[in-house]
């Protein structure tokens, strides 16, 4: 008589006494169901056939990337795919530690992040490259000149809103960056930290980029005065302007563009980025990683962009030749040449000093700034009555809130830019590091400080012209 599982009924014991015969006639019966077990399986697998896998690390929300996995599983159904859905900074902790879940694709729009794993070699060469021919753009490498990442499709930085809101608060909509400084946002603006988004990474660096190091500066830190908030990932920005929690939020085209019920705008000059697929060293199926870029570039695969879900501009010259109706807003931008390159490496390079930045002077001190930007409001309104000379009061308060406690020469110093990566390595930072932010946070309590004062000044001197 057989039984299953390892529980025996005393009376199969027999005649079996000893405890030592016993202990022995159980091991060798745990060992039988053990090897039946094995072998039970194994033949069960040879006759399923071998199965593969994919197992993928990308920033996308599963909105995004869903389609494309469905797709690639029907076409390939002897293939598992598997997703793992980070932050993109996560993300780079995860692989720079080296890549211990073993992901074999890294899948982003962030174009400095490839660059950094292509800069400490953690990427793999694509065998073969692209075998889909992919549009040319002055001045924009669609894909890494070695083959270590493809992209597969293109996208723009700008800023949305909710229609809705915008008529009810009687506001108008943006037409350029300059104008998400008017005191008419105050309140009514948001964006994410470039430190917890990749995305808002690239908006962060294009101003920069454009305006200059301390220009970029002082106009996100005029912008900081008009944020009802900051939020820790990018795709929370829509979601709150659909939510109607404000009426204007920084982000990337597909965010806005994705969803009917926002209104969708670049800034110019546009920076056109690349958003990207690649190979992680230490993955361990690189056939089936291979076959999903292969796929994810396809004409096949570059038609999911164009789903309203998706919202992406194709890198695909086929798909274009083949495409009839109005051209996408970005298509029509890189044909009229209205665009400038983004510089990917100086990102690279400089990347934690911008993320750490950002957050040291704006969204620890979020709260600080717009209170003294609201008193400042205050004042502007009441002194109209009073005759009160408001410009010079404003343009030293400017210079006090928009200074800026590192120069433009030490951001492109790599010695003092490299002392920023303890972030990305996932350790504690170092004695330098926190001497070097110590005096920024120094740096700008005295200055938020003179401000505070400044304000109270003038404060006493309009209720006294009252008097």
């Amino acid at each position: 008589m057989f039984y299953s599982g390892c529980s025996w009924p005393e009376s199969s014991w027999g005649g079996i006494h000893s405890s030592k015969t016993r202990r022995l006639f159980r091991s060798w019966a745990i060992l039988c169901v053990a090897v039946f077990c094995v072998f039970g399986k194994a033949s069960a697998s040879e006759g399923q056939g071998t199965q593969r896998y994919l197992d993928i690390i990308t920033s996308f929300p599963p909105e995004f990337y869903t389609p494309f996995v469905t797709a690639f599983s029907r076409k390939y159904p002897d293939i598992q795919v598997m997703t793992s859905n980070k932050k993109t900074t996560s993300a780079l902790v995860d692989i720079k530690r080296g890549n211990p879940h073993r992901f074999d694709l890294f899948w982003s729009s962030s174009t400095d992040a490839f660059a950094m794993l292509k800069a400490e070699h953690r990427l793999l060469q694509l065998p073969g490259g692209r075998r889909h021919p992919a549009l040319a753009v002055d001045g924009v490498h669609i894909d890494d000149p070695e083959g270590y990442f493809m992209g597969f499709a293109l996208s723009g930085v700008g800023w949305m809103w909710n229609p809705a809101y915008l008529k009810r608060e009687s506001i108008p909509v943006p037409e350029r960056w300059e104008d998400l400084v008017d005191p008419v946002y105050y309140g009514h603006l948001a964006m994410s930290t470039p430190s917890r988004s990749g995305t808002t990474h690239l908006i962060v660096e294009s101003l920069l980029q454009e305006l200059g190091w301390e220009q970029g500066w002082a106009m996100l830190l005029k912008m900081a005065g008009n944020l009802r908030t900051v939020s820790a990932r990018s795709f929370s920005v829509p979601e709150g302007l659909i939510n109607g929690r404000f009426g204007v939020g920084l982000g990337i085209d597909f965010l806005g563009q994705s969803r009917r019920e926002l209104g969708f705008r670049y800034g110019t000059p546009v920076f056109l980025v690349p958003a990207g697929i690649g190979l992680l060293a230490g993955g361990t199926n690189p056939d089936e990683a291979a076959l999903f870029i292969d796929f994810i570039l396809s004409p096949e695969g570059q038609e999911i962009l164009r789903e309203p879900t998706v919202c992406r501009l194709p890198v695909s010259r086929e798909v274009h030749d083949r495409s009839t109706g109005d051209a996408p807003d970005l298509l029509k931008l890189i044909r009229k040449k209205q665009l400038k390159p983004y510089d990917a490496d100086l990102s690279r390079s400089r990347y934690h000093l911008v993320n750490q930045l950002f957050d040291r002077m704006i969204t620890y001190r979020l709260t600080e700034r717009r209170s003294l930007w609201k008193r400042y409001l205050a004042l502007e309104q009441q002194s109209g009555t009073a005759g009160m000379r408001m410009t010079p009061l404003k343009e030293e308060l400017a210079d006090l809130l928009c200074g800026v406690p590192v120069t433009g020469a030490q951001s492109r110093d790599h010695s003092f830019t490299d002392l920023f990566a303890f972030a990305a390595r996932g350790t504690a930072p170092t004695g330098l590091e926190r001497d070097e932010t110590e005096r920024w946070d120094a740096f700008l309590s005295r200055r938020l400080d003179r401000a505070r004062a400044l304000l109270t000044r003038a404060e006493s001197e309009l209720i006294r012209s009252r008097q």
